[in-house]
């Protein structure tokens, strides 16, 4: 693996953009990967959400993932199609036409959450704990566990 750059100023830009003119006059060849657009999300972030939908699959009894597509699809989709044109325009292509249980179906495959900014994780997680609590009296907690609360 070759070094990392951080490029942010016009001197940087300048001395990589140099790097890679001399990498390429040496090799004839080079590989460029563009970093992830999510990249910057925590890792912390990624495991919580995980285990929330298992406590979502658990607390609703439903087969392990259900949740996991169905928050997707719910909350992923819009805030990343209001947000993203590039999204939008895929998955408007992809599977805007397609009916509810294939686009659940598709969630398992089509990337939405690792493209989020920590920030846009940190809007969708929110809208996860909120939905759950006010839909189905279920409190999402960080260590594993949840609780439901019965109304009335």
């Amino acid at each position: 693996m070759g070094a990392a750059w951080t490029i942010n100023s016009d001197q940087t830009l300048k001395a990589f953009t140099q790097h890679v003119s001399e990498l390429y006059q040496k090799h004839k060849y080079i590989t460029y990967t563009q970093p992830r657009i999510g990249a910057d999300r925590s890792l912390d972030q990624n495991a919580l959400s995980h285990i929330w939908y298992g406590q979502i699959d658990k607390a609703l009894s439903q087969p392990t993932g259900s949740s996991r597509r169905y928050c997707k699809l719910h909350f992923g989709v819009p805030l990343m199609r209001g947000e993203c044109e590039k999204f939008r325009v895929a998955y408007d292509t992809v599977l805007k036409h397609r009916d509810y249980p294939e686009k659940l179906q598709i969630m398992d495959f089509f990337t939405v959450t690792s493209l989020m900014s920590r920030e846009q994780m940190t809007r969708y997680m929110a809208t996860i704990q909120q939905h759950f609590a006010s839909e189905h009296g279920i409190t999402l907690e960080s260590k594993g566990e949840f609780k439901r609360y019965q109304n009335g």
